[in-house]
């Protein structure tokens, strides 16, 4: 197995010169507001100067990492259920939670053609704290975007011709490729990138504007053979045919940007079921691939462990925090190792319901503890304290520079069970470790050292 604690390949930042330091934070100073134009985020305070700065063949291993961990998720979820409805009733989730969902659907591999894990650093080991499966893993685009603006930057400027770098691959691309292997697509097939409009996520509520943003990515989709556009959920309609129409074209793939749980009961959210009922729209990815995106699956993992050959356990204990699901029994213990556990709900998202124990007072945590408990479907994680990076910050509207440790996590995109892309979220000042967009956190870009 891969040294992490040895080869930290991370962020190259502190090994660099002074001189080569200097030079990367005068090219972020003078193009930060160009490399970060509408990049999804909350925060309106902060912007970070510069990439996260990764090893190639790091990244490559924790590729390879996300994708057995990927593998050993679904055959978790296999040893216990056989169909999508099978492993639905195991997770708790009560019919008509999950829309789109065919109870009868096999688990198969094409479950997990598209994940994003968050994973955290811990003394420089990757500890995976969740693992986002199926089509709706968020800010492809946008971290994409950071790193090929960074770049461009770098070539400008002449940063390049001290620090020669390139991007990771294009996770928009391996996702288009992933599309046309799991769904069969001919040159030319109709795709529509679909999106919910009642989300928290920022422009989601303007879907003319997110329509316009997006248009980048629909030209990508063209590029690859697709007769490609982008609409809401709210667009679409079922013609006479049972066929899915969205501004009079029909649609025949529909690549799901949205996660399938709790939708409003919209005339477009019907079509769409009508249509892949009858067989004449397919998603990618299927509505399945949201159940093993479940954290209850990582209990099961853990439990598991004994059972697995011995590289397997071997990886799931250094790289799974112990995660179990509390159960009245284990309060009296989970209240007394507060500061050792973070408190999770099962099958929410987004950093959702997510609690660090040294982050709570202990009334607080009590209180969520008992209640998690008595609600059920509530989970308790061994904590793994992120490690900090060094990043340096300007200020939006003093133009003042910052510096500050903060905690990170990393998301390895993989897309047909191929690495592409990686998505890093860095905290902000005074938010804490819980790193979700709601907790201001930036989205920055990763630049790639060591080709060669």
């Amino acid at each position: 197995m891969t040294d992490w604690q040895a080869q930290r390949g991370f962020d190259a930042w502190g090994n660099l010169s002074a001189e080569v330091r200097a030079a990367v934070l005068a090219a972020g100073d003078a193009g930060w507001r160009e490399v970060f134009d509408e990049i999804a985020t909350y925060n309106e305070t902060w912007r970070p100067l510069r990439p996260v700065l990764m090893d190639k063949h790091w990244l490559d291993d924790l590729y390879a990492l996300s994708d057995r961990m990927l593998q050993l998720l679904l055959d978790c979820c296999r040893r216990r259920a056989g169909t999508a409805g099978e492993l639905r009733k195991l997770l708790g989730i009560p019919d008509g939670r999950v829309e789109f969902l065919d109870d009868a659907e096999p688990l198969g591999d094409h479950l997990v053609m598209s994940g994003r894990p968050d994973i955290l650093l811990t003394d420089g080991v990757p500890k995976f704290v969740e693992f986002n499966v199926g089509s709706d893993v968020g800010s492809v685009w946008d971290s994409e975007k950071v790193s090929a603006r960074f770049l461009d930057l770098f070539r400008t400027s002449g940063v390049d011709r001290l620090l020669p770098v390139e991007t990771p691959a294009s996770a928009v691309d391996g996702r288009y490729a992933a599309i046309r292997a799991a769904l069969g697509l001919a040159e030319g097939a109709r795709l529509t990138m679909v999106f919910r409009t009642d989300g928290e996520y920022p422009e989601s509520h303007d879907p003319e504007k997110l329509v316009e943003l997006l248009q980048p990515f629909v030209e990508r989709g063209r590029a690859h053979g697709y007769d490609m556009d982008v609409q809401p959920v709210d667009w679409l309609s079922l013609n006479e045919n049972n066929e899915l129409m969205g501004r009079d074209r029909r649609i025949e793939a529909i690549l799901r940007l949205f996660v399938c749980s709790e939708m409003p009961p919209t005339v477009g959210l019907h079509a769409i079921k009508d249509a892949v009922q009858a067989g004449t729209a397919r998603l990618f990815t299927s509505a399945a691939s949201w159940l093993i995106s479940n954290k209850l699956v990582f209990a099961w993992l853990w439990e598991d462990a004994s059972l697995l050959p011995s590289a397997d356990a071997e990886l799931v204990r250094t790289h799974l925090p112990r995660t179990r699901l509390l159960t009245p029994e284990l309060v009296s213990s989970v209240l007394a190792e507060q500061e050792l556990l973070v408190l999770k709900p099962a099958d929410e998202f987004g950093g959702s319901g997510v609690v660090v124990g040294r982050e709570a007072s202990p009334e607080v945590w009590q209180a969520l503890v008992e209640r998690g408990a008595s609600e059920g479907l509530h989970l308790v994680q061994d904590y793994s304290r992120p490690d900090r990076m060094v990043m340096d910050f300007v200020h939006l509207d003093s133009g003042a520079h910052d510096t500050a440790e903060v905690p990170f996590s990393i998301g390895p995109y993989t897309f047909g069970r191929r690495g592409s892309g990686c998505y890093v979220r860095i905290g902000s000042q005074g938010e804490g470790e819980v790193l979700n967009l709601k907790r201001n956190v930036h989205v920055t870009g990763s630049l790639l050292l060591g080709s060669a």
